[in-house]
């Protein structure tokens, strides 16, 4: 049986790298608002209860979208592995779906957590 290794291969290591990663933000959440590890975005940082809620949420959400890139391999067994173009784009917008929805997701929890409280 033959397969699309550039698909197979990169969605492989995109959903592992989500997974870790998640997993990593999980058991080690950062303590304290800082620029360089962790869930940071405006909104995570204006604050050291939304930067915990935020570590919290954002690694959780890390790891279950992570799913999308998994997924996308069943596509490397069905796309000639002569389409480079095809085969990058399925892998680009799959990361790319991976990042968007544990960033909207965790961001969409902040604001309805938070919002509701400061009010």
């Amino acid at each position: 049986m033959t397969f699309n290794f550039l698909i197979v291969f990169s969605s492989i290591v995109t959903g592992t790298i989500g997974l870790i990663g998640g997993m990593i933000f999980k058991k080690n959440p950062p303590k304290k608002i800082n620029w360089w590890y962790g869930y940071r975005t405006k909104r995570s940082m204006e604050n050291q209860e939304k930067w915990d809620y935020a570590q919290k949420i954002g690694a959780e959400n890390m790891m279950k979208y992570s799913s999308i890139p998994f997924l996308t391999t069943i596509f490397g067994f069905f796309i000639d592995k002569q389409d480079i173009v095809l085969s990058f784009g399925i892998v680009m917008i799959s990361t790319l779906l991976w990042a968007f929805f544990s960033i909207y997701i965790t961001e969409t929890k902040l604001k309805s957590e938070f919002d509701k409280k400061e009010k």
